[in-house]
This record gives structure tokens, sequence and C-alpha cells, in this order.
């Protein structure tokens, strides 16, 4: 009876740790799973939309059945920035309620204990708006 408790016991344990391999594996972050933005022809499909998907469209925050402030960023989520009022005005970022949170100037997005977004992608994004905003 011991040893029969003893294989079960190795098994699950195995189970376990390939679980946790398993649901790791797209946490992973770096220089190979960074989004970087290019300084111009920011793109909704390329960019924008794929950042939202990797930083921002998970429950808590703005995924799952009750995403926060009622905005999904899941993929696709360009109808639901674009018909937010207020939250992107194509071609002024400046006033875009999305670039202010971005950049702390409301409740900074992410909240502090979040993964960040880098430079690169908040001027990215404050780019794609200024653009014009386009599903590209």
């Amino acid at each position: 009876m011991t040893r029969l408790l003893t294989i079960l016991l190795f098994i699950l344990i195995i189970v376990l740790i390939i679980s946790l391999f398993i649901s790791c594996k797209d946490t992973q972050t770096g220089p190979s799973s960074e989004i970087i933005f290019p300084d111009d022809s920011v793109s909704y499909t390329k960019h924008v939309g794929p950042l939202f998907q990797q930083k921002c469209a998970h429950s808590p925050c703005h995924g799952g059945s009750v995403p926060a402030a009622d905005l999904s960023l899941e993929y696709p989520s360009y109808s639901a920035l674009i018909n937010k009022p207020g939250l992107i005005f194509p071609g002024d970022a400046d006033h875009s309620v999305l670039v202010q949170h971005l950049e702390g100037r409301l409740s900074p997005m992410p909240p502090p204990n979040f993964p960040q977004l880098t430079q690169n992608q908040i001027a990215g994004i404050r780019k794609w708006i200024d653009e014009g905003a386009e599903f590209n």
C-alpha cells in the first residue's frame, strides 16, 4: 500500500510540474516578446492590438467577463477603443483619454503593480492616434 501511495504521489508531482510549465509558457516577457513600435506608420493589427492583448486583455484588467471600466481590450479591440466616447480622438492624441491614462495625467494605466508599457509603446500608441487611429 505504501508503495502505491508513493507512486501516486510521484505521478501527481510530475503532473503538477508539467502543468506549471505549460501555464507559464505564454507569460514570458523580455526582448524577444516585447512589441516595438516604429517611428511612423503604426498599425493597429501589427502593434496596438497585439500590445493590448499582451499587456491589458486579461482579468481583472480589460479582459474576461467583467472588464475594468467596461472596456474589453481582448483582440480585436478596435471597435471598443473607437466607440468609447472620449477614449480616442483620431488625429489628436493629446485630448485622448487613453493617452492621458498611459502617460499618468489621469489615473495611471496600467496600475503600478502590473506590467508597465515602455516609453516606445506609449509613444507608439500616441503616434497611432495622431496618424488617425485607423484599423490597419
